[in-house]
């Protein structure tokens, strides 16, 4: 029996062949050589599994897995992976995205330099066709409070981001398979809130694609009834999570709110405004939001949906509203960004 590798690298793809190519040849080119790849096909139809069992031949530390059963989805495939990963070290790459030849080495040397981490956090920069050519477009924020910019849904990095203890990944049960989007939000503030410690890097070492598909999961989560809906359990889940955890503050408090008004005004996007006056009485229920709170959004909500005043007045209305009720991110809130440089790794930890 071979020794196990020393990380896994889990890539879900469906119908995505040359973009996995590109992702694949990314991990290939590792200057750091001990990992495991699991591709985890959920049915594609663009001859993934043929050329999948060339690559693996070629290659035997990449390993493909064809989903079995009627559950499917990325939260499904990421699981699947999960559960056959050999190594201690975990890294979550989507099928259309890269790593840089320095990112694996650099997280397997982090994460030994911190054995207490459940979690470190690098940066991203995204692109379109090839990286550099957005080279404006970097995700990488080492500083504030990471689990208050999830509830915000401000996310300080993306699902590529972090290297995870196995053992954490674990505890968590994984992704939650209900879920249609927003599951790296939601498996982040469960790691948060149950108290994961992670360490954040400004050092970018992996490159987002930033593309549009109108079936892409990040696309429907803000156009589909279906996705809207779902999130009001998820939300309520965070705010479970908050309670039992950290405990519920003015801010968290609010800006769970907050994600209720921010899915309603999708709602009426979307075409439903019985959906979306629902959805923001269920902030109201579950004592969230204020009784005049309340009500002016539920004017704005209206408002929205009547189109009197255009669609780029009313975006403004909503966008200055957000701002002073707290919904969005207090600069405030945010460390001063160079309090803990020059300090070591340990100048950044959080537990929370």
């Amino acid at each position: 029996m071979m020794e196990p590798p020393r990380i896994s690298v889990i890539t879900p793809t469906y119908n995505r062949l040359p973009l996995l190519r590109e992702t694949i040849a990314s991990v290939q080119a590792q200057h750091f050589a001990d990992w495991e790849m699991i591709v985890v096909d959920d049915g594609s139809s663009d001859g993934t599994a043929q050329a999948m069992a060339e690559v693996v031949r070629a290659d035997p530390r990449i390993r493909f897995i064809e989903r079995e059963g009627t559950a499917k989805g990325g939260n499904v495939c990421r699981n699947i992976g999960l559960r056959a990963a050999r190594a201690e070290l975990i890294v979550l790459l989507d099928s259309d995205d890269l790593l840089r030849p320095h990112c694996l080495g650099g997280r397997v040397a982090a994460m030994d330099r911190n054995r207490d981490l459940d979690l470190a956090v690098f940066g991203s920069s995204a692109f379109r066709q090839v990286p550099g050519d957005l080279p404006h477009e970097v995700i990488a924020d080492p500083y504030g409070d990471a689990m208050l910019r999830f509830l915000c849904f401000d996310a300080p990095w993306i699902i590529t981001g972090p290297v995870w203890r196995k053992s954490m990944l674990e505890r968590l049960d994984g992704f939650n398979e209900a879920l249609p989007s927003w599951q790296d939000v939601d498996l982040h503030i469960r790691a948060l809130t149950s108290g994961g410690r992670h360490l954040r890097f400004a050092e970018i070492d992996h490159d987002i694609r930033w593309q549009f598909e109108h079936e892409k999961v990040s696309i429907l989560q803000r156009r589909s009834l279906d996705h809207l809906r779902a999130a009001i359990s998820m939300f309520a889940g965070f705010e479970t999570c908050v309670r039992q955890g950290p405990g519920m503050d003015w801010s968290r408090q609010r800006a769970i709110c907050g994600l209720y008004f921010f899915v309603s005004e999708l709602m009426v996007q979307a075409g439903s405004l019985r959906d979306a006056m629902q959805c923001w009485k269920v902030a109201r229920m579950r004592g969230l939001s204020p009784a005049g709170l309340y009500f002016f959004g539920l004017v704005l909500i209206l408002l929205a949906k009547s189109g009197l005043l255009g669609e780029t007045m009313t975006s403004r209305i909503f966008h200055k509203w957000r701002g002073m009720v707290r919904f969005r991110i207090n600069p405030e809130l945010l460390e001063a960004k160079g309090a803990s440089q020059g300090h070591g790794d340990q100048a950044m930890v959080t537990g929370l």
